[in-house]
């Protein structure tokens, strides 16, 4: 083996191998993160204000927070805040932008809108997707991705003109105000009662019942069941296996946990058996109650 006798190269190699070793390490730390998240729900009365509702796992990224009356809490993630700095106005024509200077592993935000505009446009950013609904009490956009670097969503869209006659502004339906206020009311309370952390399966609060411990039938495998989820990818598949060896209903922590397929792609798998009315989804602290639709159990197909 043939020796360096050269001091100074010697030293170079040394710095090169420790500079190389301390890249890898950080990779290697990198790698072993945890993942940052972002969850945020919107309503946006027919003024323009929004109030922000949700989880985030840092709020530096957020910039219409410095603008906005707020509260975060670091032991929970969770996110409050009024702001009218979301929205403006140009004519007859409303627009919301939603702006983020951070990365996100799993990126989630949900519109609530006044259930009688007109919608003009949707734009989000290109690792982004988007789905709409609406009911009597609200006009519904939501936006999800996975793995992007600061995500922007924006919306255009109209409400219906004041009154010729009266020169006053439309009456909306009661049930969306409704709804807003009952969010606020939900704030007021989380404020005085802090909202628990979501964890891995049995270490939730104490004295609290888990919405998975209520009895439930033994679910029975009809054809037009297995005919479903012949249709179904595996990950799809065991997602739903689980939930019928539990009798219909788990939390998303504990289908993670059952199942090993990751938070991330969880969420989406849950979101499609979700827009196909083969599964229900219902908050409940930091994580969501999942259960199997009574549309699947009775064999219906979709609509």
């Amino acid at each position: 083996m043939k020796t360096i006798d050269n001091p100074g190269l010697s030293r170079l190699l040394m710095i090169i191998t420790a500079v190389f070793i301390l890249m890898n390490y950080g990779c290697a730390l990198d790698d072993g993160a945890d993942q940052k998240e972002l969850t945020l729900d919107i309503y946006v009365d027919d003024t323009g204000k929004a109030f922000v509702t949700g989880y985030a796992e840092e709020i530096d990224g957020l910039s219409f927070l410095e603008t906005s009356q707020y509260e975060y809490e670091n032991d929970t993630d969770r996110l409050y805040a009024i702001t009218n700095s979301l929205t403006w106005k140009k004519g007859d024509e409303w627009s919301i932008r939603f702006a983020t200077e951070a990365y996100y592993d799993e990126y989630h935000t949900t519109f609530y809108l006044p259930a009688d505009v007109k919608l003009v446009k949707i734009d989000g950013s290109e690792d982004l997707e988007y789905l709409i609904s609406a009911s009597n009490a609200s006009f519904v956009v939501e936006f999800y991705g996975y793995e992007v670097e600061r995500p922007t969503t924006a919306i255009s869209y109209q409400q219906p003109l004041m009154s010729a006659e009266t020169n006053e502004p439309p009456v909306y339906p009661p049930i969306s105000a409704a709804v807003l206020i009952l969010v606020l009311l939900a704030v007021i309370a989380a404020v005085t009662i802090r909202t628990k952390r979501d964890t891995e399966p049995g270490q939730e609060t104490a004295g609290q019942d888990r919405p998975t411990d209520e009895i439930k039938e033994e679910i029975e495998i009809t054809d037009e069941m297995a005919a479903v989820m012949e249709t179904l990818t595996e990950r799809e598949k065991s997602v739903l296996d689980a939930l019928i060896d539990h009798r219909g209903r788990m939390t998303q922590a504990e289908i993670r946990y059952e199942t090993e397929i990751p938070k991330s792609s969880l969420t989406g798998i849950i979101i499609s058996l979700e827009r196909r009315k083969i599964v229900t989804k219902k908050e409940w602290g930091r994580t969501n109650v999942i259960e199997i639709s009574e549309r699947f159990r009775s064999g219906r197909k979709e609509d």
